[in-house]
C-alpha cells in the first residue's frame, strides 16, 4: 500500500505544479467584464472519448466516454480491463508460475465530472466520482491438481477524482489527475478446482482495500457542443 501512494504522489506532483502556476495568476480586473462573459459562454464538447493507457503499469487500462448532461457536467460510463495492468497481475499471481490471472478480469463502472474553465478559456481544473463493479478470477497451485483452486472476486469500489485538462489541438485533449479509491469485496472466495474436494470452498479472502490510478489520458471530441 505504501508503495502505491508513493506512485500516487510521485505523477501527482506536474499536475500540482500546473494546478499552482493557474491559481498564481492575477484576478481578473473589474475593467475585463467582457472577458468574463466570454468566459462562461465556453462551449463544452457533446460527446468525447479518452483512454488512459498508463494505467496499464497499474489497474488496467481504461476506456471513458463523456457524455454531456448540462453546462459543464458530464455523465462518464467507463470499460478497466484489469487483467492487463501490470499491478493487478502481480497482486494475483506475484509473477510466479504455478498462479494465473484469468483474461475474464475486468471492471466497469459509470461517474460524474465537473469542469471549470480557467482564465485561457483552453485549459480546465476537473472533479468527480465514480462507482466501480469488478469482476477477477485466478488459478493457485496449478502444478499439484491435488491443491490447485480458483478465487473468484466480486467487488464494487467508489472513487474520487480530480485532474487538470490540456486542449491541445481543436479536438484533442490530454488529462493528469488522481483517482483514490476503497473496495469492497462482496465476494472474493477460493475453490477446490479437482480432486476429491473439488468445489469445496478452500478460503474466503474478502476484505476491504485501497485501489489507487493515476487518470493519465488522452481524448478526443466526437461531437461538438451544443
Amino acid at each position: 500500500m505504501k508503495k502505491k501512494i508513493g506512485i500516487l504522489l510521485l505523477f501527482l506532483l506536474p499536475f500540482t505544479v500546473a494546478f499552482s502556476q493557474q491559481l498564481a495568476k492575477p484576478l481578473a480586473k473589474p475593467g475585463n467584464r467582457m472577458r468574463g462573459m466570454n468566459k462562461k459562454q465556453v462551449v463544452m464538447p457533446a460527446l468525447t472519448i479518452n483512454f488512459n493507457l498508463l494505467n496499464i503499469a497499474l489497474n488496467g487500462p481504461i476506456i471513458q466516454l463523456e457524455a454531456k448532461l448540462a453546462g459543464k457536467s458530464f455523465l462518464v460510463p467507463f470499460i478497466r480491463y484489469s487483467y492487463a495492468g501490470i499491478a493487478s497481475t502481480y497482486e494475483w499471481t506475484n509473477f510466479e508460475d504455478d498462479s494465473e490471472y484469468d483474461p475474464s478480469s475486468i471492471a466497469a463502472g459509470i461517474g460524474y465530472k465537473h469542469f471549470l474553465v480557467l482564465n485561457n478559456r483552453k485549459n480546465f481544473v476537473y472533479y468527480g466520482a465514480f462507482g466501480e463493479y469488478i469482476h477477477e478470477k485466478g488459478l493457485y497451485n496449478t502444478y499439484d491438481a491435488r491443491y490447485e483452486y480458483e478465487q473468484i472476486r466480486h467487488a464494487l469500489a467508489l472513487y474520487g477524482n480530480l485532474g487538470y485538462r490540456w486542449n491541445i489541438k481543436r479536438a484533442f485533449f490530454m488529462s493528469l489527475g488522481i483517482l483514490p479509491g476503497v473496495a469492497f469485496d462482496i465476494k472474493n472466495k477460493g475453490y477446490y478446482t479437482s480432486g476429491a474436494s473439488e468445489g469445496l470452498e478452500y478460503d474466503d479472502f474478502s476484505k476491504i482495500s485501497f485501489i489507487g490510478m493515476i487518470d493519465f489520458s488522452f481524448g478526443w471530441r466526437i461531437k461538438r457542443g451544443y
